[in-house]
């Protein structure tokens, strides 16, 4: 295994950049859904704030890097991570499986770049996204299918080598989290990789954004403390990763002093006044359509400065405390076992 004492992780950071601009570029040549879906579901390319698609792309960006480099700390043991057909450092055939794949635009970027050999299936709770996906999103080495993460069926994971679970762990209540890492648990073969990523909230003020989609927002000493306890999380080995970027923290902060968390609030105000009232739902739902037309049709210009972005990007020494640089948490977890 390289050595991860380095300043920044220099050859971790390098390699999470290469897999960042990769994923971009597919990523945005994907074609946007005319049709409006809730964006909470997962429709990142219908999302117009760059920030955002950033943020998602660097956590894509940072899973391939982890499942290329196996990067869970089995060389205590003395023996090199390995793959289905005992590949090491992103040799080898792996089966994948990511849940909550939302509309499939990152899952089908992510599919374009990673090696060849690996195969990925993909699922969501929405038959809405999947059916869309499945018509659009279209390669050899990628499936999509409709999965209940309640109902997930200990036989559908025989044969996968590492499960992604990105950006969804914030969706959910920690008794649903407990109860899916205990049924991934018991379906993986040793060796098999959970990955989670989630914001960090580290460098805010509020614990919370208000974004009423999200039941629980997490810092590193609190995933950490809820992954550790082994009444949660039964994988025996646990390592988690943080990603730095100062721009993007900076940008974030701005955005959520200056009314982010206001209209988060509101918009939660609306939404349990809506579940109360079918009615009001039905026409919020309508309104959100015809809002997204409107939306779609402003021309709109890439002027994100990516590169200055990219540049900043980069995993955080182990052990190092830097709240004010992180913006996203990675959670590596490994069964072992023989």
């Amino acid at each position: 295994m390289a050595d991860m004492s380095g300043g920044k992780q220099d050859w971790l950071s390098e390699r999470l950049r290469e897999n960042f601009w990769r994923i971009w570029q597919e990523l945005n040549q994907a074609d946007t859904p005319k049709d409006y879906f809730n964006l909470e579901g997962g429709s990142v390319e219908q999302v117009r704030d760059m920030r955002l698609r950033f943020h998602h792309c660097a956590n894509y960006a940072a899973a391939l890097t982890i499942l290329q480099e196996r990067l869970v700390p089995s060389e205590q043991k003395g023996i090199p991570p390995q793959g289905r057909n005992g590949g090491v450092e992103g040799q080898g055939n792996l089966h994948i499986l990511e849940l909550g794949c939302g509309g499939g635009a990152l899952t089908f970027a992510f599919a374009r770049v990673m090696p060849s050999g690996w195969q990925l299936l993909a699922a969501d709770y929405s038959e809405q996204l999947i059916d869309y996906a499945q018509k659009v999103r279209r390669a050899e080495n990628l499936r999509f299918q409709r999965v209940e993460i309640n109902n997930l069926d200990i036989g559908f994971l025989n044969d996968v080598d590492g499960v992604m679970f990105l950006e969804v762990i914030e969706h959910l209540p920690q008794k649903v989290v407990r109860n899916l890492l205990c049924h991934l648990y018991q379906g993986l073969r040793p060796g098999g990789l959970v990955i989670i990523s989630t914001l960090d909230r580290s460098p805010f003020r509020r614990g919370f954004s208000g974004y009423p989609p999200h039941w629980i927002e997490y810092r590193y000493e609190t995933l950490s403390g809820f992954l550790t306890d082994k009444s949660n999380n039964p994988f025996e080995v646990l390592k988690i990763f943080r990603l730095g970027s100062e721009k993007i923290v900076r940008a974030a902060v701005r955005a959520e002093e200056m009314g982010g968390y206001f209209v988060n609030r509101l918009n939660g105000l609306v939404k349990r006044f809506a579940k109360k009232y079918a009615g009001f739902n039905f026409c919020q739902e309508r309104l959100g359509a015809v809002f997204f037309r409107l939306y779609s049709r402003i021309p709109f210009k890439m002027d994100f400065g990516i590169e200055g972005y990219v540049n900043e990007l980069y995993f955080i020494n182990e052990g190092e405390t830097d709240d004010k640089s992180s913006f996203s948490l990675v959670a590596v977890l490994r069964k072992e076992g023989k």
